[in-house]
């Protein structure tokens, strides 16, 4: 598909533009957010030849809307360098308006706008200005804006395109976050069947393992527990009726993945 539109009908058209523009939106691979809004950014940017471009997400516990995705360019670069990428809202400016109001803002002589942070007209030097509200599965979560340090950079149609783009913009971040909600649901849910686990072995019998996967014997785990030889068997015909394992081979497995046992070449590497 990406070669229906070539690069030259596309500069030229902008029906054009914005189709190849959604195709290559389309292509991101990476499901990781950061990365992935990143890479939206940037071919925002070149789309509409902006000098930066943010894809700000709102940060509800410090009210502040944050670039979760910044268009690899000097001026982004330099944005992030100076703080510049987290905006909070008690300070206004047309970003915050434009998450606030839910209303598009346009102009193309920005830095003689008063409600403009001074910050981002003199350290970045922005000129010319478009932000659009960003939307993720019916809700505003943020604002898509792009920059540049020449005067009336952009169009009505630049800004019309900024609108379209943000929508699919808005998908792949629902994508991305999702992705990221089942990765920590996932690793909730192995953490809470690993603890499942652990609760089906006495504190004693825990020892057992953990003396197993050192790969000690009965008599040395015996020895080292102050226990009888017959109370290591018991223990151990417990431990692998409980588990539902066949040797103790499998316990010493299961007790290293449960953190029950360490070797020390382990604990010399991380440390």
């Amino acid at each position: 598909m990406a070669d229906i539109i070539s690069e030259q009908t596309a500069s030229g058209n902008a029906d054009g533009r914005l189709l190849l523009t959604l195709q290559r939106l389309l292509a991101i691979q990476t499901l990781e957010l950061r990365p992935a809004l990143d890479q939206a950014s940037t071919l925002v940017g070149e789309a509409l030849r902006a000098e930066k471009v943010d894809i700000f997400l709102f940060e509800p516990t410090s009210n502040t809307l944050v670039a979760m995705g910044t268009s690899v360019t000097p001026l982004g670069k330099r944005q992030h360098e100076l703080g510049l990428d987290r905006l909070p809202l008690a300070n206004g400016g047309p970003v915050a308006d434009v998450f606030l109001t839910g209303h598009p803002y346009a102009n193309g002589h920005a830095d003689e706008d008063p409600r403009q942070p001074q910050g981002i007209v003199k350290a970045l030097g922005i000129r010319s200005q478009l932000d659009v509200p960003l939307e993720l599965d019916g809700e505003r979560r943020g604002v898509l804006a792009v920059a540049s340090t020449e005067p009336e950079r952009f169009s009505e149609q630049d800004l019309a395109f900024l609108e379209a783009v943000a929508g699919w913009i808005g998908m792949l971040t629902h994508r991305a976050e999702l992705v990221a909600a089942r990765e920590r649901e996932a690793v909730s849910r192995g953490r809470r069947e690993a603890g499942d686990e652990l609760a089906l072995l006495t504190p004693r019998q825990m020892e057992v393992a953990a003396c197993v996967a050192e790969g000690l014997s009965n008599e040395e785990i015996a020895e080292r527990l102050v226990l009888s030889q017959g109370t290591v068997a018991n223990h151990l015909r417990s431990m692998l009726d409980r588990l539902g394992f066949n040797n103790r081979v499998q316990i010493a497995v299961w007790a290293v993945e449960r953190g029950l046992y360490r070797s020390s070449q382990t604990e010399s590497s991380e440390s």
